[in-house]
């Protein structure tokens, strides 16, 4: 058997300390005023410079050929009888996002605006 013997204290490698940079209450005070300026800064620059939406004074007018929905009419068919030329499938999405439809069902009595 060998002889084991733990390291005593003494014996034991010791990690260097890392060394800590401590603040005085001065550099505490001038790291917060400096960063309390820069945030300042930062919201100055970006409200002055930042996207402005401006009005214009010509107004665009659109105008939009509104149907009225049959019983047992869909989408599909007035794309057919409307657009026949274009995809239905884009031309119903046209639809949908032009009238905020949830989904391309539509009811009876439904007046939607047409692209």
């Amino acid at each position: 058997m060998t002889d084991y013997a733990p390291a005593s204290r003494i014996n034991r490698p010791i990690a260097p300390v890392s060394k800590r940079t401590v603040l005085n209450a001065k550099g505490r005070r001038f790291v917060r005023q400096a960063t309390v300026v820069t945030v300042a800064a930062v919201a100055a620059i970006s409200f002055f410079s930042g996207q402005a939406a401006t009005a214009g004074s010509s107004a665009v007018k659109s105008h939009f050929t509104y149907v009225t929905i049959h019983s047992g009419e869909s989408l599909w068919q007035l794309a057919a009888k409307i657009a026949p030329q274009e995809d239905r499938r884009d031309w119903i999405a046209k639809v949908v996002d032009l009238n905020a439809l949830t989904s391309a069902d539509v009811s009876p009595g439904q007046r939607i605006a047409l692209p």
